[in-house]
């Protein structure tokens, strides 16, 4: 038996797995064959549907038992090519890395995921080392978004494959990363749930980095409710109860600085229609200045980014070799503006996040930020391809409001909150100070529960 998976969320499955309704072994299947019948051969890199049939059958020997390791054990779920998982080459979207060593040891949140039982149906495409907010791979090829029409349009990234593998409803889960906006943009474009979390929120033991300092982990689904449900699972803690309502509602702060400029007209329309519905279902909603922001855009200006720093000494021996020849030429030209950053650069970007970062957490206290996630919606991928001018562009504009929260260590969540005219999906952002991961996806589930 297959099943449609199309909407389905993972806590919908796992009560069909308890309820005897459908086995994992079906499950996966069904999986296998959404991706089949899809066709796109770029959203995985690597594809482990004999393994996740094992693991399957695996599950349902449990269940059958009164013996399952967790209310998701049989869940399968796409991963990454950034994370570590033995058995398969790590090949952060690279051709040079295509046949590597497989690893010894799996991520740490992998190894959280199999302790639950959760499935690995295979490896996902990314823009090379995790380097694009677009989402465009000449090795690998580039994921379709799935709400384009008569031209294919760009899924976003980094995590490309990881968003449109549920987009898609291809898996009901998807792990990604989040340096400059990774797992936020492609949910925004492709019309999902996704969070990206606090850079300390998850163990990042065996997830290959782009900017140690920047990343983040961060998960794809169709609800709030399945990311936190997931976030436990990931972490390794016991999920907290769910309470009914909240007894009271954040206040939410919409900031004038920057991240409001230049929006496209029906992403403006989509945001001002979600404050309506946001208002009459009583919350708070405050426009004001928000200057941190600014003073974060200046200080870019000025020092350049800890991204491309990082990534320049992470990658320096590669860049050094001539397989440096084999790397997508856009990322090779980003990474190579490096050789313009001092340490001077670099020590006072780190010393201002610092300062920065406490300076949010005064200024918002408990409240939400919000904001478009993305000035634009999906751009065309053919044209990105030809014009490398267009694709810088682009880029930066795609990353501009998000990747604020990266350096500010602001855990964010991008609901989608209406569709332009042709079908592309928009999204908004919410975010709070850094560490307050538990109380933004808590916020976060009961205004998806509200508003829609």
């Amino acid at each position: 038996m297959t099943i449609d998976l199309t909407g389905k969320t993972a806590s919908i499955l796992a009560a069909q797995l308890a309820s005897g309704d459908l086995t994992s072994e079906e499950l996966v299947k069904s999986c296998l064959s959404a991706i089949a019948a899809l066709g796109d051969p770029a959203i995985f890199i690597t594809l482990m549907g004999d393994t996740a049939l094992t693991a399957a059958r695996a599950s349902d020997a449990r269940r059958r038992a009164g013996r399952p390791l967790s209310a998701w054990d049989g869940i399968p779920v796409a991963w990454k090519d950034l994370v570590d998982i033995p058995g398969t080459s790590t090949t952060a979207g690279s051709a040079v890395y295509k046949d590597a060593t497989p690893p010894a040891k799996a991520a740490k949140i992998y190894d959280n995921c199999e302790k639950a039982g959760l499935i690995c149906i295979g490896k996902t495409n990314l823009s090379e080392f995790a380097y694009s907010g677009l989402g465009l791979n000449p090795h690998y090829g580039t994921p379709v978004n799935p709400h384009s029409g008569h031209v294919d349009l760009a899924p976003g990234g980094s995590s490309a494959g990881s968003a449109v593998a549920v987009a898609a409803n291809l898996v009901p889960l998807a792990v990604g990363t989040d340096t400059a906006g990774s797992v936020r943009v492609p949910a925004s474009f492709c019309g999902i749930s996704g969070y990206k979390s606090s850079q300390s929120h998850y163990d990042k033991t065996g997830i290959a980095p782009l900017s140690t300092s920047l990343d983040s982990v961060g998960t794809f689904a169709h609800s709030v409710d399945d990311i936190i449900q997931f976030d436990a699972i990931l972490r390794d803690v016991d999920l907290p109860p769910r309470p009914d309502t909240y007894a009271e509602h954040p206040n939410i702060v919409i900031p004038k600085d920057i991240v409001m400029e230049g929006l496209d007209t029906e992403v403006l329309a989509s945001f001002d229609q979600l404050l309506g519905r946001l208002d009459a279902a009583g919350y708070k909603i405050e426009h004001r200045a928000f200057p941190i922001f600014t003073v974060v855009a200046e200080l870019f200006a000025k020092h350049g980014t800890l991204t491309v720093a990082e990534a320049a000494t992470i990658h320096k021996d590669l860049l050094a070799s001539e397989d440096a020849n084999a790397m997508d030429r856009r990322v090779l030209d980003r990474i190579k503006t490096a050789s313009q950053f001092s340490a001077q650069d670099y020590i006072q970007l780190q010393w201002e996040r610092t300062r920065l970062e406490g300076e949010v957490s005064s200024s918002l206290g408990s409240d939400l930020l919000l904001f478009p996630t993305v000035p634009i919606t999906a751009p065309p991928i053919a044209e990105l391809d030809a014009d490398d001018e267009l694709f810088v562009r682009t880029n930066l504009l795609a990353l501009r409001n998000t990747m604020l929260g990266n350096y500010l260590g602001m855990p964010g969540v991008n609901l989608t909150i209406g569709n332009t005219k042709s079908g592309s999906p928009i999204g908004a952002l919410f975010s709070m100070a850094t560490g307050m991961d538990l109380a933004l996806l808590r916020h976060c589930d009961e205004i998806e529960r509200q508003i829609g």
